[in-house]
């Protein structure tokens, strides 16, 4: 998946990323994985900070393809 972004923050998207991919795996979801990490890695375009201070359910709103205004 991709996601278009305005970009507020680029700081720290790599390891939200990364971390994504992690949680995936850690179910034995590769493709979880993926779908997690490209939505950890695009919310925390929008987020300032180096942080991806982002929940489960904000990455599930955007994985059912509500788009990256998360309610907060």
């Amino acid at each position: 998946a991709w996601y278009e972004v305005e970009i507020v923050d680029r700081l720290g998207a790599g390891d939200a990323l990364a971390a994504g991919l992690i949680h995936g795996l850690l179910d034995g979801d590769l493709k979880k994985g993926l779908d997690y990490g490209a939505a950890m890695g695009a919310l925390k375009h929008t987020i300032p900070g180096d942080l991806p201070w982002v929940t489960a359910d904000e990455v599930e709103w955007v994985l059912q393809g509500h788009g990256l205004r998360v309610r907060r």
